[in-house]
């Protein structure tokens, strides 16, 4: 099997790579500006190459990466369609391919910056009541306000219920320090991005002083090298991945099983790029990831583009079992665009 051609569709933003067969990988999220990166960037070295050989273009992607100074993310894209692409050649889902742990996906909310306390518990009780296995909030009122926030949001939900605090790198060290010690004594699950990702003396500190796990490099540049300096320096309990701002599916378990040969967390970012498709494949395939990142129940998006959206019920998603990723689209809305 040998690729011949790279295609987009706009505005639906599907990249395709086909082959000299009927296959062909898919990825979502190449808007017009990203598929003239790619084409200039990709289409020399995978034109002619074989799909299966996923290690050596992953490496030719971050040389071309480096040389070109590519928009963050663009060479994921390519490596996401890629997997779609050697998932549907092997007739098996992209989670079972790199093998399979689970096929159901406990989520938690990921809820947004609120002027009240009164907000932030509401958003957590309804995500409480709505069945997710916790309530992620992104407070900016400052480290009064979020203590503010911290306290009511445990005395609303109760014991039992997961609370985590996404500081967005907002705060300094002493700051950062005041905070999360009452995350600590609310039994908070984990205090993400509490300063920026190169504060690694920092982020040692306050993994040292502190009980409660952070989360760190969801932003950080370098991948897989970077978050392997953050983890030997102990200044991270749980590493960050993502499509795209971390690279593609091979970064994010390249990155997952170096966190696990530390018996380090690696948790998954937001539902990623193909609307929730890419992430749920790889968290299905990795044992130290604990949850989904959803935002509400229902469609994770795609429509009209795709046809079998995946949704958040009962605080779960289940992982698509069809070849690839698993997407089924509408060609005929697809191709009603400008191709």
């Amino acid at each position: 099997m040998k690729i011949t051609d790279l295609r987009y569709h706009q505005p639906a933003g599907l990249l395709r790579i086909l082959t000299d067969c009927d296959l062909e990988g898919w990825c979502f999220g190449v808007g017009v500006d990203t598929s003239h990166e790619i084409d200039a960037a990709f289409r020399d070295i995978l034109i002619g190459a074989d799909p299966l050989d996923r290690e050596r273009l992953w490496h030719e992607g971050m040389r071309l990466d480096r040389y070109n100074y590519l928009a963050h993310g663009v060479r994921g894209l390519v490596d996401v369609a890629l997997w779609d692409l050697c998932g549907k050649a092997a007739d098996l889902p992209v989670y079972r391919l790199i093998g399979g742990y689970r096929d159901r996906l406990p989520c938690y909310m990921s809820g947004h910056h609120h002027d009240t306390v009164e907000a932030y518990v509401e958003q957590a009780l309804r995500a409480q009541t709505q069945g997710f296995a916790g309530y992620k909030d992104h407070c900016h009122l400052g480290v009064d306000g979020m203590s503010r926030v911290a306290r009511a949001c445990r005395d609303a939900v109760g014991a039992d219920f997961h609370l985590m605090h996404d500081a967005v790198a907002q705060y300094i060290l002493i700051d950062a320090l005041r905070v999360g010690r009452v995350l600590d004594e609310a039994k908070y699950y984990w205090f993400e991005e509490p300063l920026k990702d190169c504060d690694t003396m920092g982020l040692r500190q306050l993994c040292d002083a502190l009980d409660l796990p952070i989360a760190a490099t969801e932003y950080l540049p370098g991948t897989i090298h970077a978050t392997a300096q953050v983890l030997a320096q102990g200044a991270a309990d749980i590493v960050r991945a993502s499509v795209p701002w971390r690279g593609g599916i091979t970064d994010m378990l390249k990155i997952a099983r170096l966190a696990e040969s530390f018996d380090v967390a690696c948790e998954i970012t937001s539902v990623g790029t193909s609307f929730g498709f890419v992430h749920a494949h790889v968290i299905g395939a990795l044992r130290n990831c604990t949850f989904f990142e959803g935002w509400k129940p229902g469609s994770l998006g795609g429509e009209p583009y795709v046809k079998n959206p995946i949704h958040i019920i009962d605080g779960h998603i289940d992982v698509p079992q069809g070849p690839g990723l698993g997407l089924e689209l509408d060609w005929a809305t697809i191709e009603g665009g400008a191709a």
